[in-house]
């Protein structure tokens, strides 16, 4: 029986488990496996005791009680859970019953759940006024009094854990008996494989433990590497699309920009970098790429050159802004489109196609009204400023229309009209051919007061042109302009005028001419568009080539020349000639040179987008001293303040309301008012006046306090109401001709000076101790800026060397041997770093690597009154807390720059204008293309 071996015993379970299912059903089972598991003799026995439990060891059987009875036969001991519920329950009074018929009380053992129990030791039997537990059946049952084990602590909701020490206890008291052993030797043994099972659990968990650390590291060790790998990929993917994008630039602008911007995305590489600054940098005066579903076949710019048209061989035409940003109409005629252009007022366009259809669209109203059509192709169209239409076909038909479409009068010429213009205030019509001919008419009556048939070009080899007003005519051969005009006739001598000499171009095919009435010449070859100024006394005229597109297809400038739309089979590029830079942004802000010194003015940004300067502005009376400027891009214009010609050293406040302006032995504070500065307090510095020096930096605190550091490597504190400034760090030189430079961290904390020595000291502001003096490879110290907190500090050298060192370690982070700037300046928190030539070349640097990522150039102003030096000494520059660029030029203007990653990809995505195709991207990139675009 229990307690035995296996292979002794009789029956199949140690006990039965007889209870009520409402009352007692979870500690029923809490007591079954508290049972099974107490005193297992190994781990690997699954149990100590097989107990039936109805509702875990019966399946499903129609007849419940025989199956019921089958199981209380094959049980070698009763379990009865009493408790009130049990005693009412049938079910329980049958099986006690069938166990009584048996067995008896010999095997029965009883578990107190609920109720009372009491024996009467007179009556031999149980008190059954008492007892409330067990059925009045079972009367007479026991002739002594039975052991049992009160359950009645333990909650039928929560029984808890089967640990428990009182559990135990109750489970070892119902054990013992079913094992056959003492109640103690089932303690020790349960104690004893507890024990075990623990060591052996341990040991399990160490081995486990041990396995997991070695796989765990072996699996970090594995991704690290794949990681490293899949990096190493997209790194090699990235300089090769950032390679693949330089070679095609010259080219294939649109393409290039797009794998430029996807070298970024796959690998944010110096490489990647510095193509997209390249990119974006390239093609200074190009503005905009636009895209049609057909290839172009017309251009035309509005007379404020406000919009372009676009006409296509579908016969669209679509009205642009001339930046290219918006679509402003769109119309159609039913053939190729020929000819397009606007009314003087840029509210209506005029279209002509290729089977003499013409309409005109009014831009307002978005309506389109077709006119009267000619015979053959229209080849060119113009409005006169009242209104009235004129065109001309490839016959060499020519009508006039009223302003309400009417035909008025049509004339065959005999030549097709490459220009049509009315001329003398409406009164004429020019139309010029292609061959150098052409004829005046007057208007309405268009009777013909000038003609000339003559032929003015050379039998093959050249490409000829005329202007948009019709007064320059020529041809291009060898790379030499020939030009000619008609004949002189009294009252009408600006039909006379010929085109102005133009420098000779490259010897390169030429495939396309444009000509301007104001000295500007495009010329399209295989390879691109070559831009020619023409020559004036003295001076050669400019040659400019066009890069980014392709060989072009149409040339088309605007009435001033400062503009011109090229096609290129299905795309626009819009260029811009006084447009000196894609990533630089005029405000108007001109600023003169009247200055026969070097001098750079002075920048400062404020917290909230203002800008400051200092320096007269262009038609400011010479000698004023009213320059100090402050300008902000919301819109209040230019507040202007300032008692002397020149200030040295510019800072915002905190809260961008005062402007601090150092100039020789003081500082100034004015104050920002709505429309003027006005100056509040002005410190002066401590020492003897005659040692005074000019403020080199100015860094405000919170509290009000000013830092100031001076060109004699002095640092200067100025209390929230001082007048005077007290010296923390005293000067390094006393030589008037020495001037020392030197940078503060943009909290004033810390200071960096430049000693006589060559090297460079730091100095903790508030002690005016010395931290670390940093000598540069025995270099002279061009240039220095503290940056990103006073952690990092930069330093240009006079052998070409630009560095960063690390307060914090101590050391040298990189150094960059490559030429680079006189001046240096980097964002507050360090991460935008850039250097400015004496040449005026602006080079970006990643302050992590120390790798060169490029820069435009500072546009050079017309004329300077400063010396000999490059623009780059005549330049101040700044970058603000959005790391865009700010730079004032003397005798050029104040200009922001797109300095930001994320203006560049903008400003690609807009030239671009597409995203890479399927077939692009497996060429270049070799993969599947992504879901996501190049460009949103």
């Amino acid at each position: 029986m229990a307690g035995q071996n296996v292979s002794q015993r009789t029956h199949r379970y140690d006990a039965f488990l007889s209870y009520s299912h409402a009352a007692d059903s979870a500690k029923a089972d809490h007591l079954r496996r508290g049972l099974q598991n107490f005193a297992r003799s190994s781990w690997r026995h699954l149990r100590a005791l097989r107990i039936f439990l109805d509702n875990a060891s019966l399946s499903a059987n129609p007849g419940l009680w025989p199956e019921i009875e089958r199981h209380l036969a094959d049980s070698g001991a009763f379990i009865l859970l009493a408790c009130p519920r049990s005693a009412g329950s049938d079910w329980v009074q049958k099986e006690i019953n069938w166990w009584r018929a048996g067995l008896g009380a010999r095997r029965m053992l009883i578990v107190v759940t609920g109720g009372e129990l009491k024996w009467d030791h007179g009556a031999g039997d149980f008190d059954w006024e008492h007892t409330t537990c067990l059925p009045r059946t079972m009367a007479g049952m026991f002739s002594d009094e039975p052991r049992w084990v009160d359950l009645r602590w333990m909650s039928e909701e929560d029984p808890g854990s089967l640990r428990d020490s009182r559990f135990q206890q109750c489970v070892a008291d119902l054990a013992a008996p079913l094992h056959g052993r003492p109640k103690e030797d089932l303690i020790g043994a349960d104690v004893t494989r507890q024990r075990r099972t623990k060591r052996l659990v341990r040991g399990a968990l160490a081995v486990i433990t041990a396995l997991a650390v070695a796989a765990g590291l072996g699996w970090v060790n594995a991704v690290q590497q794949r990681d490293e790998a899949q990096r190493q990929a997209r790194l090699a993917t990235s300089r090769q699309l950032a390679a693949t994008a330089l070679n095609l630039k010259d080219g294939n602008l649109r393409l290039a920009s797009l794998l430029a911007i996807e070298a970024y995305r796959m690998q944010e590489s110096p490489e990647a970098i510095a193509t997209l600054n390249r990119l974006s940098t390239e093609s200074p005066h190009l503005v905009s790429m636009m895209s049609s579903a057909k290839d172009i076949s017309a251009l035309a710019f509005s007379t404020d050159e406000k919009a372009v048209a676009v006409g296509d061989e579908g016969g669209t035409v679509a009205v642009w802004r001339a930046d290219g940003r918006a679509l402003r109409a769109r119309t159609s005629l039913p053939g190729r489109i020929t000819a397009v252009g606007f009314s003087e007022d840029g509210k209506r366009l005029a279209a002509g196609d290729s089977k003499g259809n013409v309409g005109v669209y009014d831009l307002t109203r978005k309506t389109l009204r077709m006119l009267v059509p000619l015979p053959k192709s229209v080849s060119s169209l113009g409005f006169s400023m009242a209104g009235q239409v004129a065109v001309a076909d490839e016959a060499g038909t020519v009508a006039l229309y009223e302003e309400s479409g009417k035909m008025v009068r049509s004339k065959r010429r005999g030549h097709s009209g490459k220009v049509t213009v009315f001329q003398n205030v409406d009164s004429h019509l020019l139309v010029r051919d292609g061959v150098g001919g052409g004829a005046l008419y007057t208007v309405p009556e268009l009777r013909t007061v000038l003609e000339s048939n003559q032929l003015s070009v050379p039998a093959g080899q050249y490409v000829e042109a005329v202007s948009n007003g019709g007064h320059c005519f020529g041809y291009l051969k060898f790379g030499q302009l020939i030009s000619t005009g008609l004949p002189k006739r009294k009252g009408h001598e600006s039909l006379a005028g010929t085109c102005p000499d133009f420098p000779a171009l490259p010897n390169e095919e030429a495939r396309l001419l444009a000509l301007s009435d104001n000295g500007r010449m495009a010329v399209g070859t295989a390879s691109g568009i070559t831009v020619a100024d023409a020559q004036t006394k003295g001076e050669t005229g400019q040659l400019r080539k066009l890069t980014g597109v392709g060989r072009p297809s149409l040339l088309q400038f605007s009435d001033t020349g400062n503009r011109l739309a090229s096609a290129h089979g299905r795309t626009v590029a819009l260029w811009n000639f006084q447009q000196s830079s894609r990533t630089a942004h005029a405000h108007g802000l001109l600023l003169a040179d009247e200055e026969t010194a070097v001098h750079s003015p002075p920048l400062a940004v404020g917290p909230d987008g203002q800008v400051a300067w200092s320096n007269l502005m262009e038609g400011d009376p010479f000698g004023a001293d009213t320059t100090l400027h402050v300008w902000s891009p919301k819109g209040r214009g230019t507040l202007v303040g300032g008692d002397a010609p020149f200030y040295d050293a510019l800072a915002f406040s905190p809260d961008g309301r005062t402007l601090y302006a150092g100039l020789e032995g003081a500082v100034q504070s004015w104050q920002i008012q709505e429309t003027r500065l006005v100056k509040r307090r002005t410190v002066t510095f401590s020492g003897r006046q005659d040692d005074y020096r000019d403020a080199v930096m100015i860094a405000p605190r919170a509290d009000g306090s000013l830092v100031i550091t001076t060109d004699n490597g002095a640092v200067h504190v100025a209390d929230p109401s001082a007048q005077r400034t007290r010296i923390a760090v005293p000067p390094g030189t006393t030589d008037p001709r020495r001037g020392l430079r030197s940078s503060l961290s943009n909290d004033g904390r810390t200071a960096a000076l430049e000693n006589t020595e060559g090297a460079v000291d730091l100095y903790d502001v508030g002690s005016g101790r010395k931290l670390q003096s940093v000598r540069l490879n025995g270099e002279k110290v061009n240039a220095l800026a503290l940056a990103g907190g006073g952690h990092s500090l930069f330093l240009d050298g006079s052998r070409g060397t630009f560095a960063r060192w690390d307060l914090n370690e101590q050391r040298f982070r990189w150094q960059s041997d490559e030429p680079n700037g006189a001046q240096v300046t980097s964002s507050a928190d360090g991460r935008t770093v850039l250097t400015l030539a004496d040449s005026g070349a602006l080079t970006r640097w990643d302050a992590d690597t120390g790798d060169r990522l490029g820069g435009p150039d500072i546009p050079i102003p017309p004329n300077t009154m400063s010396g000999i030096g490059g623009i780059g000494q005549h330049t101040g520059f700044v970058v603000d807390s959005a790391g865009t660029l700010w730079t004032a030029t003397e005798g050029g203007e104040v200009l922001s720059w797109d300095f930001s990653v994320n203006s560049w990809i903008e400003g690609l995505c807009r030239i671009a204008d597409r995203n890479l195709t399927d077939a692009e991207w497996r060429r270049y990139v070799g993969t599947t293309p992504p879901s996501r675009p190049t460009c949103e």
